[in-house]
């Protein structure tokens, strides 16, 4: 077992970047003082000193020229209407994506809290941070750079890949495997018990969930949001998966690498999500469904069969007035009649 060190540890500080060492490496042009300092980013209106923004549209001309910020992201038609340091790109929000990281205050040093509770047989790589009330279980093995913070339950034989981050009260249940890079939100749960059942003489009874849970590389799960282990078979999500917060994924799903899943959405028992799929807010998907690469959701929308072909779909209705959706309402209730009445017309023709 992996022993506690005797002092608590201390969360790290972001220290300012010149722009000269944010796009070292890259190709990205700098236009104006690249040993400028940057603290961190901040939005192009009203902007802040030593700070970095961006902007990607023409119609931004004047908030770009109005920009307190000491450092701006911009595409070259813009370039010439900030008076700071202009980093050029093509792809102004990818790029302050990448580069605005740095300043995330993800960083931890070393070490396992003396308050944390480790199993039996459990490997911690001496470069994971483990924070206070952590509890690891028996044979988990913590990868390299690792940081898990305070309250979160790891269960017996987890792996977590090297570079993960496991937010506060999350918890893995028993056996289940977390790839590289993947980042672990507050509050999520993995590999709790599917929604199995059988009917049975005396009522419903459970079925056993065997399985577990495997998450790919670059997979991000947000707060809240819950993946239940597989009965017989793993429940899979695949390299670079983002799920926001308060998802449901049901027992036996697997989700195909880079597909994007939005808050609320609830996904049933056994389903098959292709790669590259957007899922919009609060959709729901029936059991056993089976959705083709490259499909996109719309918010709210109900998913009872499966999707073969890629595209855009939807099944709601926009917001309207109150006294509008009443009436459409009725005429919705009434079509079984409108169309009998239709037949009967085209009968008599």
């Amino acid at each position: 077992m992996t022993q506690p060190s005797d002092t608590t540890c201390k969360t790290s500080v972001s220290t300012p970047w010149r722009v000269a060492e944010l796009v070292a490496g890259t190709d990205l042009v700098v236009r104006g003082d690249a040993d400028v300092s940057v603290a961190g980013a901040c939005a192009l209106l009203p902007g802040k000193a030593r700070h970095m923004t961006f902007a990607e549209r023409a119609a931004q001309a004047e908030d770009v020229a109005k920009s307190q910020a000491d450092v701006a992201i911009l595409p070259g038609e813009l370039a010439e209407r900030f008076t700071g340091t202009v980093i050029v790109t093509e792809q102004p929000r990818l790029m302050f994506a990448r580069l605005a990281a740095r300043f995330e205050n993800t960083g931890r040093p070393p070490g396992i809290d003396a308050r944390a509770v480790i199993g039996d047989d459990a490997t911690i790589d001496p470069s994971a941070y483990i924070a206070a009330q952590v509890v690891i279980g028996r044979s988990a093995h913590i990868g390299a750079g690792v940081v898990i913070e305070p309250g979160a339950v790891i269960g017996d034989a987890v792996t977590v890949g090297p570079g993960s981050r496991v937010g506060a009260r999350a918890v893995l249940g028993d056996r289940v495997r977390i790839g590289k890079a993947a980042l672990i939100a507050a509050g999520a749960v993995i590999g709790e018990r599917g929604f199995g059942l059988v009917a049975g003489p005396g009522g419903l009874e459970p079925v056993p969930q065997l399985a577990s849970v495997v998450l790919g590389d670059n997979v991000e799960v947000g707060a809240n949001s819950t993946i239940d282990r597989g009965a017989l078979t793993d429940t899979v999500i695949g390299d670079g998966v983002k799920i926001d917060n308060q998802v449901h994924i049901a027992h036996n799903c697997r989700i195909g690498a880079h597909t994007v899943i939005a808050g609320c959405t609830g996904i049933a028992g056994s389903c098959v999500i292709g790669t590259g799929c957007m899922i919009g807010g609060g959709v729901g998907i029936g059991d056993h469904v089976t959705i083709a690469d490259g499909v996109t959701i719309t918010a709210a929308s109900q998913v009872p069969k499966n999707i073969a072909a890629p595209g855009v779909y939807s099944s709601t209705f926009r917001a309207m007035a109150a006294g509008t959706w009443r009436r459409r309402l009725a005429l919705f209730r009434a079509l079984d009649k409108i169309e009998a009445r239709l037949s009967r017309v085209e009968d008599n023709q």
